[in-house]
């Protein structure tokens, strides 16, 4: 596909603003869910030392994230990492960076999806209308919510975040609420300064494992980005992934003293004693029957910006020659990838059913969401190199501030999201003497995220020498141009190029 057929960025309409960006990421996020039925994981492995795994995950993200934003006010495409990897690291790389987001993004989908039939399940049970245990009904529950939301996602992102907002903002309240009670009505343990101290944990392979799977539950801000091209100015992704990965912090660190307050390590990590059962122990069946309304409105919530990401990726490859031309499309009127929704989410229903048809393929979905960690701290390693390495020539006499932003602090990040990956990795496999297809084993949980990489390798050998994408040939656009320094004596309109600082 030559430069011609390339669909122009600015097909987009260019509406959005920071507030949607903050909306799509902590939908992408959802730290209600986390907190709500996620926690105990993370207990498990962290203990008391909860609030300090999650301090020290979000310090290396934080750092990559000003790297993000620089990119995408500099380089704004919705292929995000894909297309920035690509710049800064190579095609190959850039390509199996985009695999991989793609294939973790459907297995996610597909997962999640079960997850909303599951909690619609619950909350017909708690609310007394009728109760069963049928895989079959918690499937087809989760496809009727995924038709549903792909059809909200066609519809434009505004209508979309419109409805996030509003079943975050459910969810938040319910959490929230709970947590104030275990606040007040919790005794299993005073609030103590050690729970976020980096050295409260007993060696260093709990530190990096709970540090690891903390990592995990910050995954999603980066979505922020996925609609650069729909901003009304650049600048409004870089923004709202900051903000998202801030309140994500302060809910997860509330959230953690709370239930540490309210329950001993070992309750708490026990997976019966979620964010349901705890509000039925303060509230009754009332509580319960709120609680199980909430995590149902985050999922939701997470499952649509989760296509609305995804989709976005997908027509960045479409655009490239990397998959079909048609999966470029836009919708004629409300210029949104429609192709790329419907297909995204249709491998991730097919996924879904042949799941539920193939016992152990359940298995497989399962543990690639457990072990997507390794994953993630991957991508926002290799990530955080690309802002390096694009901007490298500009740190040369540049400001102490872009030498930060772009230099020291994602070279930082990035080196320690790529060790601690590789730390994890290399402890699950040693974890156990065999491998076998359980979503505990270490070397399955180990193999799955690996495997999953390696088998973009023949992919991308096909696309390149069989369909010759054109993202492996052409050489990248420019930058845009480095934002002028404020004391620069220009005028308004003509000192900074709109959306270019971070």
């Amino acid at each position: 596909m030559d430069d011609s057929q390339d669909p122009r960025h600015d097909e987009f309409h260019k509406t959005l603003r920071t507030h949607h960006g903050v909306i799509i990421a902590l939908a992408n996020i959802s730290p209600t869910v986390s907190l709500g039925i996620g926690l105990g994981f993370l207990a498990a492995v962290a203990g008391t030392s909860l609030p300090a795994a999650f301090l020290l995950a979000a310090l290396p993200i934080l750092a990559v994230s000003g790297g993000y934003a620089r990119l995408a006010a500099r380089d704004p495409n919705c292929g995000t990492a894909y297309i920035w990897v690509r710049r800064a690291l190579g095609p190959w790389t850039g390509y199996l960076a985009g695999w991989t987001s793609v294939a973790t993004n459907i297995m996610f989908l597909s997962y999640a999806g079960q997850l909303t039939g599951r909690f619609t399940l619950q909350l017909a049970d708690e609310a007394g209308l009728f109760h069963t245990d049928s895989t079959v009904a918690v499937t087809l529950t989760g496809l009727v919510w995924t038709g549903l939301i792909v059809i909200g996602a066609v519809r434009g992102v505004q209508d979309a975040t419109a409805v996030q907002s509003v079943l975050l903002g459910l969810s938040a309240v319910v959490v929230l609420t709970v947590v104030g009670t275990a606040f007040v009505r919790g005794d299993a343990a005073p609030v103590q300064a050690s729970w976020f101290s980096p050295f409260s944990f007993p060696d260093p392979l709990t530190l990096f494992s709970a540090t690891v799977l903390a990592a995990y539950m910050f995954w999603g801000w980066e979505s922020a980005f996925s609609v650069v091209e729909e901003n009304a100015e650049a600048r409004s992704s870089g923004r709202a992934g900051l903000i998202a990965i801030v309140v994500t912090l302060a809910l997860f660190l509330v959230g953690a003293a709370g239930f540490l307050h309210a329950l001993t390590p070992g309750r708490l990590a026990d997976p019966l004693a979620g964010i349901t059962e705890l509000a039925r122990t303060f509230y009754g069946t009332g509580g319960a029957i709120a609680a199980a309304a909430a995590m149902l409105a985050a999922t939701v919530a997470c499952m649509q910006s989760s296509v609305i990401a995804g989709s976005r990726l997908t027509l960045a490859m479409g655009r490239d020659g990397v998959l079909g031309p048609s999966w470029a499309r836009l919708h004629p009127t409300r210029r949104t990838p429609v192709t790329s929704t419907l297909r995204t989410a249709g491998l991730a229903v097919a996924l879904s059913v042949a799941g539920l048809a193939i016992g152990k393929l359940s298995d497989v979905v399962l543990a690639v969401v457990n072990s997507v960690g390794i994953l993630v701290s991957l991508l926002y390693g290799i990530g955080g190199w690309a802002c390096v390495v694009t901007f490298r020539h500009e740190l040369r006499g540049g400001r102490l501030r872009d030498i930060l932003v772009v230099g020291v602090l994602p070279a930082l990040g990035g080196t320690a999201l790529l060790l601690l990956g590789g730390l994890v990795a290399y402890q699950q496999w040693t974890s156990v003497d065999h491998l076998a297809v359980d979503p505990e084993n270490g070397r399955f949980l180990t193999a799955l995220p690996l495997g999953t990489v390696l088998l973009g390798v023949p992919a991308a050998l096909w696309t390149r020498y069989h369909r010759k994408a054109a993202y492996f040939t052409r050489p990248a656009p420019p930058l845009a141009p480095a934002p002028a320094p404020a004391s620069a004596s220009t005028s308004p309109s003509t000192s900074t190029t709109p959306g270019v600082s971070a």
